[in-house]
């Protein structure tokens, strides 16, 4: 066989692998990092990693285990690099233990997906609203309650009743799904 063809085969094998990987690499980043535009950062980089040890890779073994090590290895020197400002609220522990149990299935992550999707809209509209202010556009708690007229104590306890609310119906619905929490 061809050494070009085997390996322009590899790499096509190698592309497949990521594409049906990067969602569940993606849950797993934004599982162990605060945002997710740090979990894109992770990705894109865990990308170039992938790539500069594309000859590592063994088409035998399972792609996605594999991968999310350096998912891994991405969050923590991402995690360096954001700490000196202060936006990690996570210890190295936690994230170790967090990244010890692994990424969800596609199908716990995509059912997780929908219950949040679901839960949301049982959200009041000014609640909803701060919440994506908070977490899509990475406001920061400050500048939520100069915006919104309330103080930041009263701004973190209304976000924490929505989380804990919206933890609570995701919990209920996975288990209707047949998925454990």
């Amino acid at each position: 066989m061809n050494t070009d063809a085997s390996d322009t085969e590899r790499h096509v094998q190698f592309t497949r692998h990521f594409a049906e990987a990067e969602r569940a690499m993606k849950a797993f980043a934004f599982s162990l990092v605060p945002h997710q535009a740090d979990a894109d950062d992770v990705i894109q980089e865990t990308l170039k990693a992938l790539w500069q040890h594309f000859d590592d890779y063994d088409p035998e073994r399972p792609f996605l285990p594999w991968a999310n090590r350096f998912v891994y290895r991405q969050v923590q020197m991402h995690r360096r690099s954001q700490a000196t400002r202060g936006k990690y609220f996570l210890n190295e522990e936690t994230i170790e233990k967090l990244a010890a149990e692994g990424p969800a299935s596609p199908e716990h992550t995509q059912a997780m997906e929908r219950a949040l999707e679901k839960c949301l809209q049982n959200v009041g509209s000014r609640q909803r609203q701060i919440i994506e202010r908070r977490y899509a556009s990475q406001s920061t708690l400050q500048d939520l309650a100069k915006e919104t007229g309330s103080s930041p104590n009263a701004l973190y306890k209304m976000l924490q009743r929505v989380r804990e609310a919206l933890h609570q119906c995701i919990c209920q619905r996975m288990t209707k799904e047949g998925f454990t929490v």
